[in-house]
């Protein structure tokens, strides 16, 4: 019996970029439309429910709870935990809500109940077999926003670069005077937008998980940022994953797409989703064919971002390093174009964004020696790329928790770029058996212990970098507790 408000994780200020001057520019998406008023508390839901059972009390299912009792539903929440860490903020904003805890099997059901499920809850959880056995189906926190949302959307998905992207399109709209408010999987739950019911523009970053129960969202342009093996706990493959992904465009009006991702477009086209209404965009890390599309060129020995023929910025005026995040700039560019922002702001934006925490970030130079932050580095994708970006002999640490994963394809770049790997965490013992062949590897206890090494074997020059390849939680809360710990022990060498 307890209800509370969201707050954002502790060391880290949520995304929420509020605009208040809106200037010209042409929108268009669906049944999203501009210059609509979102409504928060006069929503029309699908079937008319007046029941909801809300499954996990996470930052989104505490929103999603309170959001429906706004809409007048009776709701009941449910959390696998005896002591959910959130019960006390239930609790406060919703007294009358009743939470039962220690299961997810739902208690009381009706023909007009709604089964909200939390993204961090699988779907084949088996408390939720019963119900969906009936033929009851799931809905998430986007889906309600999609029922309920007017003014249109930005929808960014992919495996790595998603908060990258979607922040840099946030600052690109507030640079250029669009009332414009950013969540979903990076800092403010979606449902929590609508409060503000003057946002002209939303850019929502949308993981995975979310994206399995939703089907209404009509965004104004998706994207797809690229595909890397990642939750392979969670999917029976990476064709099942790829199929989540690709839902992100079932319903845009226009689509972005990596034209280095063939497994994406192959797919898409075996799913016959490329259909001839829709605006096809496209970025790549190659010179563009197409004068609408975006990519990279070499223009005087230098590296260019380039729309067709046209070129936008240089590649060293870029504040954040690697091909990468080149490439997430590129995506960045191309869905604010398409909502008509003009070059030169974009450019203005582009060129005083400094990236996000976590993500590629320099700590400290020390003896001459680069300490990287990049602890949402969270999969082995994510890792190739960071590594790829970086020119020195690096000293990588890694490991935590491996989520199925196949570290295979570190071999590749760690034998061109890494001097020594450094492991912690539960898992560590299954990159060392992908790569100790190939490079140096030791183990280490904890963190502190992880620098400690690496603080000994750095000699000037090198870049010693946290990018694990791996989820967090053995150790840590979260990605960013995790990163904050590396920042705390870097500092101490200083």
């Amino acid at each position: 019996m307890m209800n509370q408000k969201i707050n954002s994780t502790p060391g880290t200020p949520p995304l929420f970029f509020m605009v208040v001057h809106r200037v010209s520019g042409s929108v268009a998406g669906g049944n999203q439309q501009p210059n609509i008023s979102n409504n928060n508390k006069h929503c029309h839901l699908q079937g008319s429910p007046t029941h909801a059972a809300v499954i996990g009390l996470g930052q989104s299912g505490l929103a999603a709870a309170v959001f429906l009792s706004k809409q007048g539903l009776d709701v009941d929440v449910y959390d696998s935990s005896n002591k959910p860490v959130l019960r006390q903020q239930l609790a406060q904003q919703l007294p009358d809500v009743q939470l039962h805890c220690g299961s997810l099997a739902v208690e009381h059901w009706s023909n007009d109940s709604l089964l909200v499920v939390s993204p961090g809850v699988p779907l084949s959880h088996p408390d939720l077999a019963p119900l969906l056995a009936t033929g009851v189906r799931p809905i998430g926190d986007v889906e309600l926003f999609a029922q309920c949302v007017r003014s249109p959307v930005i929808a960014i998905t992919g495996s790595n670069g998603k908060s990258t992207v979607t922040a840099l399109v946030g600052e690109i709209l507030q640079h250029a005077g669009r009332r414009a408010a950013v969540g979903g999987n990076i800092g403010v739950p979606v449902l929590e937008l609508l409060d503000d019911d003057k946002n002209d523009i939303y850019v929502l970053e949308l993981s995975s998980f979310q994206l399995e129960t939703t089907w209404s969202l009509k965004p104004a342009i998706a994207v797809v940022l690229n595909i890397a093996a990642d939750h392979m706990d969670r999917y029976s493959g990476m064709d099942d994953y790829i199929a989540t992904k690709l839902k992100v465009y079932k319903g845009s009006a226009r689509i972005l797409m990596n034209a280095d991702e063939p497994c994406l477009l192959q797919r898409q086209q075996r799913q016959n989703m490329q259909q001839s209404d829709k605006e096809q965009i496209f970025f790549s890390s190659m010179k563009p064919e197409k004068g609408q599309d975006y990519g990279l060129s070499d223009i005087n020995g230098a590296v260019y971002l380039c729309r067709g023929d046209k070129s936008l910025i240089a590649a060293d005026d870029i504040h954040i390093a690697g091909q990468h995040n080149q490439l997430n700039v590129l995506a960045a560019w191309a869905l604010a174009s398409s909502l008509g922002i003009a070059d030169s702001l974009i450019k203005e934006a582009v060129t005083e964004f400094k990236g996000l925490p976590h993500r590629m970030e320099l700590l400290h130079r020390i003896n001459g020696v680069d300490w990287i932050n990049d602890s949402k580095g969270t999969n082995v994708g994510a890792s190739v790329a960071a590594l790829r970006g970086l020119q020195a002999p690096v000293i990588l640490i890694a490991g935590g928790i491996a989520k199925d994963a196949d570290f295979t394809p570190l071999r590749e770049v760690v034998k061109r770029h890494v001097k020594a790997i450094i492991l912690i965490g539960r898992d560590a013992r299954k990159i060392q058996d992908a790569v100790s062949d190939i490079v140096s590897t030791s183990l280490a206890a904890d963190m502190s212990d992880a620098v400690a090494q690496a603080s000994v074997l750095a000699e000037t020059g090198d870049v010693v970098i946290l990018s694990p390849a791996c989820a967090s939680f053995d150790m840590y809360q979260n990605f960013e507790q995790r990163g904050d710990d590396f920042r705390r022990c870097v500092g101490r060498l200083v």
